[in-house]
């Protein structure tokens, strides 16, 4: 019987709402607005993968990898002592490869075979889109991209930043990203009683079961940590909650 080999997250809580973790070669996509921990989200990925003996390559679209690893030792992880031993390397996509033609994307795949990566991170994808003009060359480049991950074995996190706050489930991508990957997982910000608060959903996994559950998250000195589901509220993916019927009710008759 074929079974379906799995690769932890290394974040508290995730790998029990998707059935153990990532399918290996599977593309994972990350979305939400700033601030929700994406990037950490990825590099947590990342640092499981390397206590487990795969490498990893962290492709940076926005952010300076001195920067990177600068705000990653917050969370005690050491990138350059790890670049160092040649278990992970942090790859720059600068603003002149991307408006220099071809398809950039693909030369990371050059750092990811010196090293042996098995975990690929691309953070962000969307602002890697701003810089390709055409989507038509977009979509056939990370379709091309995705697939090249998917025959070599390797499993890799998209992450996708939505301009708005306040983000609302029918805005995950511009450019029809959701068809391509297997797996997406939302994050959100969510409105409850005057406080803000951060929500996590998984909306697709192919060919798994997963939690269909919305789930609070923090993100601590540890990294990003999943938490209790949303209990007695409604509206959660429309990022103002409110009080479910039963629970506006239940708190009306203590009074």
């Amino acid at each position: 019987m074929m079974t379906t080999s799995r690769l932890r997250t290394g974040i508290a809580g995730l790998d029990e709402m998707i059935g153990g973790g990532f399918i290996r070669g599977d593309t994972t996509l990350i979305t939400g607005p700033p601030g929700t921990g994406k990037t950490t989200f990825g590099l947590q990925f990342l640092m499981q993968g390397i206590v487990e003996g795969e490498n990893g390559v962290f492709v940076t679209v926005e952010e300076m990898p001195q920067k990177i690893a600068s705000d990653a030792l917050n969370f005690g992880w050491d990138l350059k002592k790890l670049e160092a031993e040649k278990k992970l390397r942090l790859f720059h996509l600068r603003s002149e490869m991307l408006q220099a033609g071809g398809a950039p994307i693909m030369q990371c795949l050059d750092i990811v075979n010196t090293i042996g990566a098995k975990r690929i991170v691309v953070d962000p994808i969307s602002l890697y889109s701003l810089n390709v003009g055409n989507p038509t060359d977009l979509r056939r480049e990370l379709y091309a991209f995705v697939n090249y991950m998917k025959e070599s074995g390797l499993t890799l996190v998209l992450t996708h930043e939505v301009p708005d706050i306040i983000t609302r489930v029918s805005r995950i991508s511009d450019y029809g990203l959701e068809f391509i990957v297997d797996c997406i997982i939302m994050l959100q910000y969510v409105e409850i009683e005057s406080e803000i608060r951060r929500s996590i959903s998984v909306l697709k996994m192919r060919g798994s079961d997963h939690d269909k559950a919305i789930r609070r998250y923090s993100i601590t000195d540890r990294g990003v940590e999943i938490e209790a589901r949303f209990e007695g509220y409604e509206g959660i993916m429309s990022g103002t909650a409110r009080k479910t019927g039963a629970q506006a009710f239940i708190e009306a008759f203590k009074r």
